[in-house]
């Protein structure tokens, strides 16, 4: 997975002329660092059974990162072959960002999480147990949480997230505002991450896009009246 547009490519799907998707692929692809100058570059992905294309034949290829940008370029297919697809980047104008660029995309949720202990004004506040909270809004930049807690502004805060059954984010969020409804009560805490590694970002988009594809997959369902 290489960098595109400022963010890493976590999905290549493959369109023909039509617009009809070939091929979806979140792993075992190579997408070259080159690809965004003017350079020859080719996009490889190996897998099986993968189908076979017309050498030259003209796709599109869909490429999303993990801050969910999706950049649309234009390819021709150099390589076909049942274990390998390799696919040549077309330099022209068809070249687009399929949706608002933002730097970071919030998705809403409603996941399990603890705060483990803050920090306000360099001293540091422990629990003797996590206290709960839940997170409603995550990206890869921050979260919005909600718990019984009562943070200031500017306060640092150690969380534990449950992304996944096998995985939890732990990681430093710093409070940038707190949240109040009409009458003045706190509604919760917009944050902002604090020094994540590449991996707990790749954790976040790949949460991201897992519920992104099961929100999309309901959806269909619902329109084809099994739900």
């Amino acid at each position: 997975m290489r960098l595109i547009f400022g963010g890493k490519v976590i999905k290549v799907d493959v369109l023909d002329t039509k617009g009809t998707n070939i091929l979806s692929v979140d792993k075992h692809f190579v997408v070259p660092s080159n690809i965004n100058s003017n350079e020859e570059s080719i996009v490889i992905i190996k897998g099986r059974g993968l189908p076979e294309l017309e050498y030259n034949s003209i796709v599109s290829m869909i490429l999303t990162t993990r801050s969910n940008d999706r950049i649309k370029l234009m390819g021709s297919i150099a390589l076909s072959m049942d274990k390998q697809l390799n696919i040549k980047v077309v330099r022209s104008n068809d070249t687009q960002v399929l949706q608002e660029r933002r730097r970071y995309y919030k998705l809403k949720v409603n996941v399990r999480g603890r705060v483990l202990f803050y920090i306000r004004d360099e001293k540091t506040v422990r629990y003797d147990e996590p206290h709960p909270m839940t997170v409603l809004d995550i990206n890869v930049g921050g979260l919005f949480l909600t718990c019984n807690d009562e943070f200031m502004q500017d306060d640092m805060v150690c969380v534990e997230v449950d992304l996944f059954e096998d995985y939890s984010l732990n990681a430093a969020v710093h409070i940038l505002r707190v949240q109040r409804d009409g009458e003045g009560n706190i509604i919760g805490y917009g944050c902002e991450f604090q020094g994540l590694t590449a991996a707990q970002e790749d954790y976040i988009g790949r949460f991201i896009y897992k519920v992104q594809s099961e929100e999309r997959m309901k959806k269909a369902a619902q329109d084809d009246g099994r739900y």
